[in-house]
């Protein structure tokens, strides 16, 4: 019995010292976790007040309003400066009183040069010109054909030939063409062409596409009909217009007319420009040599003295 009761006083002792072991290690584990806890919160504080320093708080006072801005504000790299984006330049300028198209003086008073005169610039200029912009030129008969095309077809209705020509020019992209138009429609003015690859009208030979052309002026500029047969497939639609809303007589008036920019006279005047500052080599003329004597008349004449010398005998005897 006694045995008994001191066994149940150890098994008593050994719960009791188990109980204790166990009630300090949690109050270890307990400790420890609100550390844990602490340090993340701490972290998560941490990490605000770096965002905070990140971002640029901008501050905007109007009247008794106050708006603040948290957007990240980016940060040009260091030794950066910024300078302000230089305004595109003009194709046209003016300097001194002068006007100038991509850097080509314009003739004097340009805005009131007429459609209609004679030319100042010469053929061979012309020529020389063409040739000089585009050596691989697109058309259906020699340069030299088209440019005595236009002298003919503008001098008939009275039209400067040598501006019609550069307005060609203008058109055609040197007569490069790459647009709708091609090169085989005799189409030197872009009549018909609205854009969205519409080929616009075709011609059969060069001289009714330079018709055509001429003819197409006349309808923005005079009220009476051309001196020729009507060729321009756009020409009553556009007389009709230009009646209704009055004609042009100088190639300024076609800015917004014949063409939606601005500059579209400029740029005829620039190449008129250009034409006019050719030096062609004139081809040296030389004089015809005199025909020979055909061995013909010269048996007549002698025939002749014979005849005269036989009756000048017969008289003496």
């Amino acid at each position: 019995m006694k045995y008994k009761k001191i066994t149940f006083a150890c098994v008593l002792l050994g719960l009791s010292l188990y109980a204790g072991v166990c009630a300090a290690t949690v109050r270890e584990v307990a400790d420890e976790a609100p550390a844990s806890k602490q340090t993340i919160i701490a972290d998560k504080k941490d990490k605000k007040l770096l965002n905070k320093k990140q971002r640029a708080v901008q501050i905007t006072q109007e009247k008794d309003k106050i708006v603040v801005s948290t957007k990240p504000v980016a940060k040009p790299p260091a030794g950066t400066i910024n300078v302000p984006a230089a305004p595109r330049p003009s194709l046209l300028q003016e300097k001194d009183g002068k006007f100038y198209f991509s850097g080509t003086q314009l003739p004097d008073d340009y805005r009131n040069i007429a459609i209609y005169g004679e030319a100042i610039a010469s053929k061979a200029q012309a020529v020389a010109y063409i040739l000089a912009a585009n050596p691989a030129v697109k058309l259906a008969c020699p340069v030299e054909e088209l440019v005595e095309l236009y002298w003919q077809e503008a001098k008939r209705e009275n039209v400067r030939p040598d501006l019609a020509l550069a307005q060609s020019l203008v058109e055609t992209g040197a007569y490069r063409y790459g647009g709708d138009v091609l090169h085989h429609q005799n189409n030197f003015c872009g009549l018909g062409t609205i854009g969205g690859g519409v080929r616009g009208a075709s011609f059969a030979t060069p001289q009714l596409g330079v018709r055509a052309h001429i003819q197409h002026l006349l309808a923005y500029t005079q009220t009476k009909r051309p001196s020729t047969d009507i060729v321009d497939p756009r020409y009553d639609l556009a007389h009709n217009i230009r009646l209704e809303r009055g004609v042009v007589n100088t190639w300024y008036g076609l800015n917004g007319t014949w063409a939606m920019g601005s500059l579209y006279c400029e740029k005829i005047m620039a190449t008129y420009q250009k034409i006019l500052a050719q030096q062609p080599v004139e081809p040296e003329i030389k004089p015809a040599p005199a025909e020979p004597v055909k061995e013909k008349n010269k048996k007549k004449r002698s025939m002749k003295q014979r005849v005269s010398e036989i009756l000048q005998e017969k008289k003496i005897n």
